[in-house]
């Protein structure tokens, strides 16, 4: 894997240069996370495509970048990076967060795209008031709880450890930004505007974006797949990477 980085907007990547003649997939992280929750798609995909997996601005490899933590300008930023990268065949893949990113840079961005990936997420993320309290007040015991809730009972220890990690190296300001940003997201009247290819992921046992959130993508979308990864919660790119793979491969190979 390669580390680069454009205006202080860090990623890293399977290929660099990129291969011209290879499709690129844009990983976008969720809420409080980085580029390393990629780590089996970046492994298990990189003889399909091109693999850039970024952090966006106040998260890991761009702490220092000062853009401001907004879905809108997240998906502006990555519409900057997307011209740097001047691919041929991109495709966006966001999961949670990263895929409101993916659905606001599709609507505002559509020339740059040849598809989306969406993972877990939804035209509307409202976050309950308790939530953003439990933040502010305790955050190690709001990363505890999140991870017990973004993973199936009884995973694996050495899957639930690294996802805990990821969260507590995260800026306590920045973690706050990324779910309010997701409350404030709306884009339930404008899904018909997406005309790209879409595979849309949920999760059999996701409790954060339940599948009726990706159903609900899938029927509003004009050119859409919807399927749904059984026994998975919502990391399931962590958990279940090879389901994960395989449907973003037979994606990546019908376009």
């Amino acid at each position: 894997m390669y580390a680069q980085d454009f205006n202080e907007l860090g990623f890293i990547c399977s290929n660099w240069p990129l291969k011209s003649e290879q499709p690129t997939l844009l990983f976008v992280h969720g809420a409080g996370l980085n580029h390393a929750q990629w780590q089996a798609q970046m492994i298990g995909l990189r003889d399909k495509a091109n693999l850039v997996a970024v952090d966006l601005p106040g998260h890991a490899l761009s702490a220092h970048h000062d853009g401001e933590q907004s879905i809108t300008a997240y998906a502006d930023t990555l519409a900057e990076l997307s011209e740097y990268l001047n691919c041929q065949q991109l495709v966006l893949v966001g999961h949670s967060m990263g895929g409101a990113v993916c659905l606001e840079f599709a609507i505002r961005h559509l020339q740059h795209l040849s598809g989306l990936v969406l993972l877990n997420t939804g035209a509307r993320l409202k976050v309950m008031p308790e939530i953003l309290e439990k933040i502010h007040m305790d955050y190690p015991g709001f990363v505890q709880m999140m991870t017990n809730q973004a993973m199936t009972d009884g995973a694996d220890i050495e899957l639930l450890e690294p996802v805990s990690d990821l969260m507590l190296q995260s800026d306590l300001q920045t973690v706050i930004n990324d779910f309010s940003a997701c409350n404030r997201f709306d884009r339930m009247d404008n899904l018909s505007e997406i005309t790209c290819p879409t595979l849309v992921l949920s999760a059999e046992k996701d409790m954060m974006t339940p599948p009726k959130y990706g159903k609900f993508l899938s029927d509003q979308l004009p050119d859409s797949h919807f399927e749904v990864i059984d026994g998975a919660a919502h990391l399931s790119p962590i958990e279940h990477p090879q389901e994960v793979n395989s449907a973003i491969g037979r994606f990546i190979h019908s376009l």
